[in-house]
C-alpha cells in the first residue's frame, strides 16, 4: 500500500485558520471593551499563540506518523503562526480603515501619552518624535507589520516548542 505524502502547507494552514479566527476574536473582545492600547494585551496572546503552535505541531506529528524531526516542527510551528498572521494583518487593516478609522488617532495620542510618561525626550523634541512615530502608524504599515511580527514570533515560538514536540525517527531497522 502507497503512503500518501503529508502536506505542510496544508496541515499549516488549516490550523494558521484556526489560530488567526482566535486571535481576531480575542482582538475584537479587547477592542470592544476599549483595552486596545493597554500593554498587558500584548501579552495575553503569546499563550494563545504557543498553544497554537503546539497543537500544529502535535496535529502534525500524528499526521506523520508519530515522528516529528525538529526542522519539520520549526516549520509547520512557523508556517501556521504566517498564515494566521495574514488573517490578523487583513482584520489590522479592515480595523484601522473601515471598523474604526478614529484608531489612529487614538493610537498617535496613546503615542505620545506614553513618550511623555518615560520623560526620555525633551519638551521641545516632542512633537518631532510624535511626528515621525505617526508616519509609521498608517494601516498599509500596520498590516506589513503584523505579518512580519507574526513571521518573527512565530519563528522564536517554535524554536522553543518545537524542542518538546519533536520526536525523532527510531534508528532502529524493523526486521
Amino acid at each position: 500500500m502507497e503512503e500518501k505524502p503529508v502536506s505542510l502547507m496544508k496541515s499549516s494552514l488549516m490550523y494558521g485558520i484556526y489560530l488567526g479566527i482566535v486571535s481576531i476574536l480575542l482582538s475584537v473582545i479587547l477592542y470592544v471593551f476599549g483595552f486596545t492600547f493597554e500593554k498587558w494585551v500584548q501579552y495575553t496572546s503569546y499563550p494563545i499563540l504557543i498553544g497554537g503552535i503546539v497543537l500544529a505541531q502535535l496535529a502534525y506529528r500524528k499526521l506523520l506518523g508519530g515522528e516529528m524531526t525538529y526542522g519539520q516542527a520549526i516549520g509547520v510551528g512557523t508556517m501556521t503562526v504566517i498564515f494566521s498572521g495574514v488573517l490578523s494583518a487583513v482584520y489590522t487593516f479592515l480595523l484601522y480603515t473601515v471598523i474604526d478609522p478614529s484608531l489612529l488617532d487614538q493610537m498617535k495620542l496613546f503615542t505620545e501619552q506614553q513618550i511623555v510618561e518615560q520623560g526620555k525626550v525633551p519638551e521641545e523634541q516632542l512633537d518631532m518624535v510624535v511626528e515621525m512615530m505617526t508616519k509609521f502608524q498608517k494601516p498599509w504599515i500596520l498590516t506589513v507589520s503584523v505579518i512580519f511580527m507574526s513571521g518573527l514570533m512565530g519563528l522564536i515560538f517554535s524554536l522553543i516548542t518545537g524542542i518538546f514536540t519533536k520526536k525523532n525517527p527510531s534508528d532502529e531497522v524493523p526486521a
